[in-house]
C-alpha cells in the first residue's frame, strides 16, 4: 500500500526530476500513471475506477496548490546551505523537512483516496499481496547477499546518488568517499523488515475488517502512526542511519571542489523556479 502512495507523491514531485519542457506534460499525465498503478495493485471494478480517477484529480490539485510553495522554500533553502558545503546539522534539518512533507502528502492522499481501500473485496486484497510480492523481490536479493556484497551494493548505490548531484569525481575523491561511505551502518535490513511488519499490519486490518469497513484512520495508523510496535522498533535504526550518514555527507562536502558544489547549487535553484512556475500555473 505504501508504493502506491509513493508512486502518487513521487509523480507530484516528478517536476524535480524532469526538463522544464517535461513538466508540464508529467503533471497532466500523473493521475492517469497513478490510477494504472492502483488498477494493477487491486484489480479495481468499472466502479472504483470511475471514483479513482476524480480522487486523483482532486489530489494533485491540492498538491499542486498547497504543496510546491512549500517545496520552493525548501529547495531554496537547500541551495544555501549547499554552497558552502552542507553541514551535517543542515542536512538533518532538511532531511526532517522533507520527511515532514512526505507525511503530510501521505495524509491527504488516504483522505482524498482512502475510501477506495474501504470497499476492497477478498479478492482485491489478495491480488495487493501478490503486487506487494512482485515489489519486494530486490530486497529479498538484498538480505541473500553476504555482509560483503550488501557493503558494495550499498556503496554503489550511494556513490550513483553522489554523482547524480555532484558530478563525476576523480579518483581520489571517490577512493575517499567509498572508505567513508563504508562506515555507514546497514540500513536496508531494518527497513525491509519495518515494511514487511507493516504489510502485514495492513493485510491483517483488511481480513479483519467487519461490516462496517476500514476507516481512513487505521490506514493513516498503519501508514503513519509512530507508536506502532514495528515502527517503534524500527525508529532507533531509523534516526542511527540518518544521523551517521549526515556526518558522512559533512565530510564528503569538504572534499568537493568549487565547480561540484556550485552544479548542485544550481540543479536545487532550478527546480526551486519549477516549483514557483507550476505554482504559478495553477
Amino acid at each position: 500500500m505504501n508504493r502506491i502512495y509513493h508512486h502518487c507523491l513521487a509523480v507530484a514531485c516528478i517536476m524535480m526530476l524532469s526538463s522544464c519542457s517535461m513538466i508540464d506534460y508529467a503533471y497532466k499525465k500523473a493521475p492517469a500513471y497513478v490510477a494504472s498503478e492502483f488498477e494493477e495493485a487491486f484489480d479495481l471494478s468499472e466502479s472504483q475506477i470511475g471514483q479513482l480517477d476524480s480522487r486523483l484529480d482532486k489530489f494533485f490539485s491540492w498538491h499542486r496548490q498547497q504543496e510546491l510553495g512549500r517545496y520552493q522554500q525548501l529547495l531554496e533553502k537547500a541551495a544555501l546551505s549547499a554552497a558552502d558545503g552542507i553541514t551535517a546539522a543542515e542536512f538533518l534539518n532538511l532531511k526532517n523537512d522533507v520527511r515532514r512533507a512526505w507525511q503530510r502528502s501521505l495524509a491527504k492522499a488516504i483522505d482524498d483516496l482512502g475510501d477506495l481501500v474501504i470497499t476492497l473485496d477478498q479478492q482485491q486484497v489478495e491480488q495487493y499481496q501478490r503486487y506487494h510480492r512482485d515489489s519486494a523481490e530486490e530486497y529479498d536479493e538484498y538480505l541473500q547477499k553476504s555482509e560483503q556484497q550488501r557493503e558494495m551494493y550499498r556503496v554503489n548505490r550511494s556513490i550513483d546518488r553522489l554523482e547524480n548531484w555532484f558530478g563525476g569525481f576523480t579518483p581520489g575523491q571517490e577512493e575517499k568517499i567509498r572508505a567513508r561511505l563504508q562506515r555507514l551502518p546497514d540500513f536496508y535490513e531494518p527497513w525491509i523488515v519495518y515494511r514487511e511488519a507493516r504489510q502485514q499490519a495492513l493485510v491483517n486490518a483488511f481480513n479483519n475488517a467487519t461490516n462496517a469497513g476500514f476507516t481512513r484512520q487505521q490506514l493513516k495508523t498503519i501508514l503513519l502512526d509512530p507508536s506502532t510496535e514495528y515502527a517503534r522498533t524500527f525508529e532507533p535504526a531509523r534516526k542511527s542511519y540518518w544521523r551517521a550518514y549526515a556526518a558522512a555527507l559533512e565530510d564528503i562536502s569538504s572534499w568537493l571542489t568549487k565547480t561540484q558544489k556550485q552544479r548542485v547549487v544550481k540543479k536545487l535553484q532550478k527546480y526551486a523556479r519549477v516549483a514557483a512556475r507550476l505554482t504559478n500555473a495553477g
